[in-house]
């Protein structure tokens, strides 16, 4: 949940101070034991800064708990690495997780370990759903909780597979190291089920973006997008008309391939973000917690059939038309002005000659009150606890101390250092980093995947499908049946 402007550079410093053991590891657990106090930060590591944050006390129990194992179950499409750190390695992230998870394992006294199933499937019932109904179903205690792929824990939450986190001890989402965009938009009944925040960077990584090549704008002399995003004038109109100023057949073929120039390189799950961008969602929880199918109205239905028509125009170069290595070569190589991704794909350009910056998704129309920026639901993964958990009050404790610590550590190195201060090389991309996770917000019907529309139109952005109507139509019936099935699922679990 970032997701604020961080300035003072304090955690160096703090990373110097000495931390006593979690406990005694076993010899062949992945156990994270404590900073050893001979051990000193190399002079030469990446600097970390601390928040500048207002004063926000931790007020969960403290306990101590004797050496236990916390065992966390991990799983998702995507692979990450949230909770895992071995030792210091001068790497800003991986020093900073590593000083959040001694500093817990320390006040608890406990060994913070990991099962990490990440890059296994979840489409729903995947791995993440198997785990936790498995080891419900023999009433096992092995995970004091888990950060399980977005799909399958939305199943588990109206198969009622986890407990509400609101309702557990210790654990106060109304705290800034928790999402409140998450809080609003994924509370049902009341009832939040699974959650983000400062806990991890996954959904960071996560966050949609368009990145742009500076130089391709400059040889083009088309205005600057961050002077159009600050005088609200950064729009989907004023997008395409930048594309479209800049493709080109280079090689004189009378063919669009790799070789050529482009406006804009699109990524297939950009269809969903610019839905988002333009304020569109699938479905909406209601005020009385009802969920409500909300993808067909004319709006989103404009939104979608134009985007889908511009893919197939000359200025857009599709992603999967090659290999990922071969399509970025048009944006390294200074062919190609814009590419529609997340934030995890800026780390693959950091040596990047040419210079590139970052941008919200365009607002539909000017009209429009604010930016909207969404998560890639494939990859994000949210924090749970399995409904048989044993000693939750506990287990809430910790889970409420590694996003305290994580809002004090891991959140400015990821956002700091990572992306403000490795790389982007300018205060601009800064700015609009902020306003990116400032607009953040949730899709509950592409989580729940109501009418498989998540998929559908991925598959229609790959066949040059435009007929976005005829394609709701069809699959409305399948997405309502559906629907009606989670809403009497969370109705019955009463108040």
């Amino acid at each position: 949940m970032m997701k604020k402007r961080i300035a003072e550079l304090l955690l160096t410093a703090m990373l110097l101070a000495s931390f006593a053991a979690c406990g005694e590891a076993k010899p062949d657990s992945p156990t994270v034991t404590g900073a050893d106090p001979s051990v000193s930060v190399n002079p030469e590591a990446e600097e970390t800064a601390a928040p500048e944050t207002e004063e926000v006390p931790f007020e969960a129990e403290v306990y101590d708990l004797g050496g236990r194992d916390i065992v966390v179950y991990m799983s998702g499409n995507w692979a990450f690495d949230d909770f895992e750190a071995e030792e210091m390695t001068g790497e800003a992230l991986n020093d900073a997780r590593y000083q959040t998870n001694t500093t817990v394992c320390d006040m608890y006294d406990i060994n913070l370990r990991t099962d990490n199933h990440g890059g296994e499937a979840s489409g729903g019932q995947g791995a993440g759903y198997k785990a936790i109904t498995n080891t419900n179903m023999a009433g096992s205690t092995e995970y004091a909780f888990a950060s399980v792929g977005c799909y399958d824990v939305s199943t588990l939450a109206y198969q009622g597979h986890i407990l509400d986190l609101n309702k557990v001890k210790n654990i106060d989402l109304e705290k800034p190291w928790w999402d409140p965009k998450a809080n609003e938009q994924l509370s049902v009944k009341g009832r939040m089920f699974y959650t983000t925040g400062d806990i991890g960077v996954l959904d960071n990584d996560c966050t949609y973006c368009i990145l742009f090549n500076k130089q391709v704008a400059t040889n083009f002399g088309l205005e600057s997008p961050y002077d159009l995003v600050r005088e609200n004038r950064w729009t989907y109109d004023k997008f395409i008309e930048m594309a479209d100023t800049c493709d080109a057949d280079l090689d004189g073929d009378g063919k669009f391939t790799n070789d050529d120039a482009y406006g804009i390189l699109i990524w297939q799950d950009s269809v969903i973000g610019m839905l988002h961008a333009s304020g569109g969602r699938c479905a909406t929880i209601n005020p009385d917690g009802t969920i409500e199918l909300t993808l067909n109205t004319e709006q989103n239905v404009d939104v979608l059939t134009t985007w889908l028509t511009d893919r197939t125009k000359s200025f857009s170069y599709f992603l999967e038309a090659g290999t990922d290595d071969a399509s970025h070569a048009t944006f390294t190589g200074n062919r190609c002005l814009f590419y529609t991704r997340y934030l995890r794909a800026v780390s693959w350009f950091r040596d990047l000659e040419a210079d590139f910056g970052i941008l919200p998704y365009p607002k539909w129309t000017a009209e429009q009150r604010d930016f909207c920026n969404t998560m890639h639901a494939y990859g994000t993964s949210y924090v749970c606890i399995p409904l048989v958990a044993a000693d939750v009050d506990e287990t809430g404790a910790v889970i409420e101390a590694l996003a305290y610590y994580g809002r004090m550590y891991i959140t400015p190195a990821y956002y700091d250092v990572n992306l403000k201060g490795k790389y982007f090389r300018d205060e601009e991309s800064a700015d609009m980093l902020d306003l990116i996770f400032e607009t953040r917000f949730f899709d509950v019907g592409m989580y729940y995947q109501l009418g498989g529309y998540n998929e559908r139109v991925i598959t229609m952005m790959q066949q040059n499908d435009t007929d976005f109507a005829s394609m709701y139509a069809k699959n409305e019936k399948v997405a309502n049946k559906l629907l009606s099935k989670i809403n009497d699922a969370f109705a019955e679990m009463g108040n």
